[in-house]
C-alpha cells in the first residue's frame, strides 16, 4: 500500500520481542516527558498520538499509525517554518508516523542487538523510494554501534539525530550476522 506516494516499510526484525523492546522505549520516553510531539498536530492529534503510537507497536505498523493518526483530524492547516505561517504539507501525517516508527524500531533493534551480544547493527534500505540522495545510499550496508545509534536516537528528540541519514530517507537498520 502506498500512502501520499510513500512506499511501505519493510522492517525485517519486526518480531514480538522488539515490538514488546518498542513499547519499553516509549514508556520511558512518556516517563521522563521525552516523547516527541509535532508541532504540526493539532490538539486532537496531541491528545490522541501516545495512544495510536502504542497501539500501531503493539498490533500493527506505521501504515495503521497514520490511518490512525490523519492529515485532515490530527494536523493544524497551517504551521509556522522560519517565523512564517506556511501550509502544512499534506504528507505531514506519513512523514510524522513512518519516521517516529522507525525511530522506536531502531531502538528496539538497538536494544535487542545489545542484549544478544551483538555490538553493531547494519544500515539497509527499509522503504523503497523513487528519489534516492546519494548520502543515503552510501549509508545503506555500513555498520553502526549499537549503543552509539542508540544513545544518539534517545537524546535527539525532535531533531535530526547525528548517526542516521535524514528522517525521511527510507533507511532503518537490522541485526547483521
Amino acid at each position: 500500500m502506498i500512502n501520499n506516494g510513500m512506499a511501505k516499510f519493510n522492517f525485517l526484525n519486526l518480531d514480538q520481542n522488539v515490538r514488546s523492546i518498542m513499547l519499553s522505549e516509549i514508556n520511558t520516553d512518556i516517563e521522563t516527558d521525552n516523547l516527541y510531539f509535532s508541532d504540526r498536530l493539532n490538539d486532537t492529534g496531541k491528545e490522541n498520538y501516545t495512544n495510536f503510537l502504542i497501539d500501531s507497536v503493539k498490533n500493527s505498523d506505521e501504515e495503521e499509525f497514520e490511518m490512525l493518526l490523519d492529515f485532515a483530524t490530527h494536523f493544524n492547516p497551517t504551521s509556522l517554518r522560519q517565523g512564517k505561517i506556511v501550509k502544512t504539507p499534506s504528507n505531514a501525517s506519513t512523514i510524522l508516523c513512518q519516521s517516529e516508527f522507525n525511530r522506536y524500531y531502531i531502538r528496539a533493534v538497538c536494544v535487542h542487538a545489545m542484549a544478544n551480544d551483538i555490538n553493531e547493527v547494519e544500515i539497509y534500505r527499509a522503504r523503497e523510494s523513487s528519489w534516492s540522495r546519494p548520502g543515503s545510499e552510501a549509508k545503506i550496508g555500513n555498520k553502526i554501534s549499537a549503543q552509539d545509534l542508540l544513545d544518539d536516537l534517545r537524546s535527539s528528540v525532535g531533531v535530526e539525530p547525528k548517526l542516521m541519514p535524514e528522517v525521511n530517507s527510507g533507511l532503518s537498520v537490522k541485526i547483521s550476522l
